[in-house]
């Protein structure tokens, strides 16, 4: 069972006069800009409390409930969250408010869960921190712990080897000593968690909690890895360019085109339908790398897509998409799409591409002339 504690704070009456005017204005029709109303919440959220405000063991969603009755804000939780709690929607949750503002108490705990808060207009929304949705998946007690231990204190009040480090970078990068002089240059008055992240980022690497230690590994890693999390699509008739920027949304990566590459495949006007539960960006950029002729590279940052050979030595690419095999799985159409890479065809085959694929380039060249 996971509990949430925050240091006590005082929320004085100015918060909720703030928020009472907020509402008023609401219901009475006057044009508040949203720049406005999001500066209520947050000098809302700055406010210390008056009296102690204590709830005990409480699912996440019924403890900020609970938050928002005494204190005036109004909170929505990310359904991921939730989920990625170590027991889902039933995390029980103690929080604990004194002698502090809502935003430190709470920023405090939600550090040591993952999480992370936002306002938007009127909400303070709940979501996966970047080292939780670097992840991608559920934590567990003793990840929570790891991040607990890192959320309540600075990088160089950690006692000796309190959080073990683990490296996973490329080549012979002295990852150890370059991480430790990073930390030193971090704002001493951030606690080790976010001291952590702004080393990492500096860097470029990227970290998650794993098990009972920290892993640390690069930036490009983190997009391959981004890339091969589970996701369902449903895209009916959606222009190919479209489609490309809302795949590395979904997937959390940053979506690049080489110059001209989407004029020359017709991606605004190219339309797509694609239906496919539990696949992956990967399959599904390699599969329009099949249909398309595009390439995709993966690089510190995200994703970037081309049409042509990648000109740049410093871009890597696999091997790229030379044919599908389609495979009906049912009697309703169904199939299945098996993508065969450059370096998978034997030799044979391979001597066969190279020397029909020259006719069959001709013979498509005669019927465009036609």
């Amino acid at each position: 069972m996971t509990r949430w504690y925050l240091p006590h704070s005082r929320f004085r009456s100015t918060t909720l006069r703030h928020l009472a005017v907020l509402v008023v204005g609401l219901l009475s029709g006057l044009s508040l800009k949203a720049q406005d109303i999001r500066d209520l919440v947050e000098a809302a959220l700055d406010e210390q409390i008056a009296e102690a405000i204590v709830l005990r063991e409480l699912p996440m969603r019924e403890a900020l409930a609970g938050l928002e009755q005494r204190t005036g804000l109004r909170f929505q939780v990310h359904g991921l969250a939730i989920d990625w709690m170590p027991y889902g929607e039933q995390t029980r949750l103690t929080i604990e408010l004194e002698r502090v503002s809502v935003r430190a108490g709470l920023t405090a705990v939600l550090d040591g869960l993952g999480l992370a808060m936002r306002v938007e207009g009127d909400l303070v929304y709940v979501e996966p921190a970047p080292w939780l949705d670097r992840l991608g998946r559920r934590l567990t007690v003793d990840e929570i712990g790891v991040l607990r231990q890192l959320a309540v204190q600075p990088w160089n009040a950690l006692p000796a080897e309190a959080v073990g480090l683990r490296f996973r970078l490329p080549g012979d990068e002295p990852g150890r000593v370059r991480l430790e002089a990073a930390l030193r240059e971090a704002p001493a008055q951030l606690n080790a968690l976010r001291q952590l992240e702004t080393a990492t980022q500096r860097l470029g690497w990227s970290w998650v909690p794993d098990g009972r230690t920290v892993l640390i590994y690069d930036a490009r890693e983190n997009v391959a890895q981004r890339l091969d999390r589970p996701l369902d699509v449903h895209y009916r008739q959606m222009p190919l360019d479209q489609l490309l920027l809302d795949l590395g949304r979904r997937a959390g990566v940053t979506v690049q085109f080489e110059p001209g590459a989407l004029q020359r495949v017709d991606a605004a006007e190219r339309r797509v339908d694609l239906l496919e539960r539990g696949t992956t960006a990967r399959q599904v950029l390699e599969l329009l790398s099949g249909r398309t002729g595009l390439w995709y590279a993966v690089h510190e940052t995200g994703i970037v897509i081309g049409a042509e050979a990648v000109a740049d030595a410093g871009v890597a690419r696999g091997p790229r998409i030379v044919a599908i095999l389609r495979v009906p799985v049912g009697a309703d159409g169904t199939t299945i799409d098996y993508l065969l890479r450059e370096d998978e065809l034997p030799p044979e085959f391979a001597a066969l591409k190279a020397r029909k694929l020259p006719e069959v380039i001709e013979l498509l060249r005669q019927r465009l002339a036609n």
